[in-house]
């Protein structure tokens, strides 16, 4: 058996695949710390949550070659 640090990677590649709105939104709101505006109010770009989703699949990649390698 390969790594058991790439059962980490590819599950947080999955999560990123199922649910990427939701991490690009996390990911905006801490970039957006110190800012003036709400943390409610920060919304992703499209092009954000597709490059999300991109990295997720990468990840799960990575992570499956890890376990098997």
């Amino acid at each position: 058996m390969g790594n058991p640090l790439g059962l980490l990677i590819a599950l947080i590649g999955i999560a990123q695949v199922a649910k990427p709105y939701g991490f690009a939104r996390f990911q905006e709101q801490m970039d957006a710390i110190g800012s003036k505006r709400r943390s409610s109010e920060i919304e992703p770009t499209e092009w954000k949550v597709q490059l999300t989703r991109v990295m997720g699949i990468v990840l799960t990649v990575i992570g499956v070659g890890l376990l098997l390698g």
